[in-house]
């Protein structure tokens, strides 16, 4: 993120988050480690992925595992320090500093690899030293209260071992935050280090006009920090909810009340400083939610200048601009396009050109952000035209899906895979033969598939074993994933008669997802969502295609075994072979219901009318008059219709017990839906 400066050593590794060793500047390649999930083999689920990763990198790198030895001694002394607000005191200042700067700091600037950084970040993650890391920093920060962004701090206070500290946390929180996504994770869940970072920004949101130079060029390191730790935490995939509230402390300890980090950098986005402009904007792209990408893609002269910086950068000897690499703006430009309206405007400024240009030209860093941006632009029917009809990007494209690279590989399938529509003529004929063949053999084959995010992966296990204890077919790519993926997803979708959804923010902004759910989208397949985030709202694409379909809710809020019987039940009910759901006659819905022989073994039909009134009282329903002579044997009709002719349900709800509000409808519907939880055995009487 250009040259930085600090009483402490910080290091450079081809990031926009990094800040530069003023000992010595290390160079790499700008190429992100390879993707974990770009080849999976059957039963892998993410834990055992990650654990081989780093099996496999602790085997190319032994040199590590001293370090990671030390790694753990380091651990143990902070865990026996009494690290609380006040326990600390000043006279450690040094030992500590001695501590993390000789065994977690210089390690990290001694090797300058992008696996080594990765093995030794993802390993203190696991391990837990991100609280530990941050407790110390909150200990220290308690006890003097600086101000990092006061040029006039006095002379001893700006030398002071204790600022000194604080500076070295943050350089280590900078620096492994960038090598490790793990690591950024976990910073990201410690809300309480972003409290810090965000009165950092508040001390210079203020008058714009007013902005220093000394305060916000690229050399000022709290500055540079608190927006490089924020960068790198956004480009690993961290829950947006850690940006857009945070609670700020009085000196007391007491609550300041809430701010919208984003909103703060949303201000900063308007000064003329250029550098100023680009970080806050490159921060923004991997922070904002649908809506606030809207708000800030209203104004389309960012585009110019993000594009521009592009151009600038292709022009320069380092291929840099600002210290920003070239893959690093395409990347932000990207996530900018995560906004669909976005796609067309970022194409109308002339992205093309320049995207086809780097394609063909740029190194590999810089096309395989390239062909993510393609990817995503390509969502987009407009886009996906532009450029499939370009013969030169369109033949570039179809070659690069065979890189040797796994993550230019696996990028160029998926934009392809988009851009086509999932049409590939020789594979197309095969399976459309394929199935043609199953469904004459089988009308009513078919699996349910589990369309999801890893990061939800471990809930999901529990709901495809108990599906197939249950005697249901599920696929799940942990099972079935042999060959290309793009290939595995096809034909799991193209084979399903349901796909569950499983919806949440990462969902919504991962290619791979969207790539899958609209596939299944555009086969027909019915779609079942599962909701996996607590209290998140789909919009955009993915509010589109859910819809007002009835969603289940396995986000952690409700019980699990109960929203599990929703769902398999459901499913049950969808997955009976066509040729034994009941047709129901015309007059049916009129005639008496005959008692079957084996009615008097469900509950409900025996219920009494004071069971009947519990039920109503229990379900808030006790207004409606015309439910109270209701007995057990016709509430269980009642239930028939439903599950049976809903239309004619609903119809008969409306006009013979008078319930003429949605409200009223959706509650007394929802009552009868609930029966079959908590009366299963009425189900039987469904044939």
């Amino acid at each position: 993120m250009g040259s930085a400066s600090s009483s402490k050593k910080t290091v450079a590794i081809d990031e926009q988050s990094q800040p530069v060793n003023e000992k010595q500047i290390v160079t790499r390649q700008n190429k992100t480690p390879t993707s974990m999930s770009s080849r999976r083999n059957p039963v892998r689920t993410k834990s055992i992925v990650e654990g081989e990763h780093f099996d496999t990198l602790l085997v190319k790198h032994p040199e590590l595992k001293p370090i990671l030895r030390e790694y753990d001694k380091v651990m143990t002394k902070l865990t026996q320090m009494d690290i609380t607000n006040k326990g600390i005191s000043e006279e450690s200042y040094p030992d500590i500093y001695k501590l993390l700067d000789e065994n977690i700091d210089d390690p990290f600037q001694d090797n300058g690899g992008l696996e080594q950084r990765l093995l030794m970040g993802n390993y203190l993650a696991k391990k837990g030293f991100v609280p530990q890391l941050v407790d110390i920093y909150q200990a220290v920060w308690s006890n003097h209260d600086p101000d990092f962004f006061d040029d006039d701090l006095e002379e001893d206070e700006a030398g002071s071992d204790f600022l000194r500290l604080l500076s070295l946390i943050r350089t280590i929180l900078w620096n492994y935050a960038d090598g490790s996504p793990s690591f950024a994770e976990s910073i990201a869940e410690d809300t309480q280090f972003f409290q810090y970072l965000t009165e950092d920004l508040t001390a210079v949101q203020g008058d714009l006009e007013d902005l220093d130079d000394e305060i916000t060029n690229e050399n000022h390191f709290p500055f540079n920090s608190t927006l490089g730790i924020l960068n790198n935490c956004a480009r690993n995939s961290s829950s947006k909810d850690v940006y857009t509230v945070t609670r700020l402390r009085k000196k007391d300890g007491t609550n300041k009340g809430e701010i919208n980090m984003v909103e703060i950098l949303e201000e900063l986005l308007k000064t003329d400083i250029t550098y100023v402009k680009l970080v806050v904007l490159l921060a923004l792209s991997y922070m904002v939610n649908e809506e606030e990408n809207k708000k800030i893609s209203a104004d389309e002269t960012l585009f110019d200048f993000l594009l521009e910086m592009v151009k600038k950068a292709e022009k320069a000897k380092d291929r840099r601009q600002w210290g920003f690499s070239i893959h690093e703006l395409i990347n932000g430009l990207a996530k900018l396009a995560k906004n669909d309206d976005n796609k067309t405007t970022i194409m109308n400024k002339g992205a093309f050109n320049i995207l086809k240009r780097l394609l063909k030209k740029g190194n590999q860093a810089e096309q395989v952000a390239v062909v993510n941006a393609i990817w995503e632009l390509s969502f987009v029917q407009k886009n996906k035209v532009l450029f499939k009809e370009d013969k030169e990007v369109w033949k570039t494209l179809k070659e690069l899906r065979n890189s040797d690279d796994k993550e230019l590989s696996k990028a160029a399938q998926g934009a392809y895979f988009v851009i086509n529509e999932g049409k590939d003529q020789e594979r197309a004929e095969k399976r459309g033969k394929d199935l043609l063949k199953a469904k004459k053999e089988k009308p009513d084959a078919g699996h349910i598939m589990l369309s999801y995010n890893w990061g939800n992966q471990k809930i999901l296990l529990q709901i495809r074993d108990r599906l197939q204890e249950k005697g249901l077919t599920v696929w799940m790519d942990v099972d079935n994933m042999e060959g290309s993926i793009l290939e595995a997803m096809a034909r799991a979708v193209e084979e399903a008669r349901i796909v569950l959804v499983c919806y949440s923010e990462k969902y919504k902004d991962s290619q791979n997802c969207r790539t899958e759910a609209e596939y299944a989208y555009s086969q027909k397949k019915e779609i079942v969502p599962l909701l996996m985030q607590t209290g998140y709202k789909a919009t955009g694409w993915l509010g589109a295609m859910i819809g007002a379909r009835l969603f289940y809710d396995f986000s952690g809020k409700y019980d699990f075994d109960k929203k599990f019987t929703e769902l398999y039940l459901a499913l049950a009910g969808k997955l009976v072979p066509k040729n034994t759901l009941n047709s129901i006659p015309e007059d049916a819905v009129a005639r008496p219901l005959v008692p079957r022989s084996d009615d008097n073994t469900v509950v409900l039909m025996k219920w009494t009318k004071s069971d009947i009134d519990t039920w109503l009282k229990d379900n808030k329903l006790t207004a409606f008059s015309g439910l109270k002579n209701l007995s057990g044997e016709q509430l269980v009709f009642l239930y028939k219709l439903f599950r049976r002719a809903p239309d004619y349900f609903y119809r008969c709800i409306e006009e013979k017990l008078g319930m003429k509000s949605l409200e009223d409808l959706m509650r007394f519907s929802d009552s009868i839906e609930n029966l079959q939880i908590e009366h299963p055995d009425i189900n039987r009487l469904i044939h």
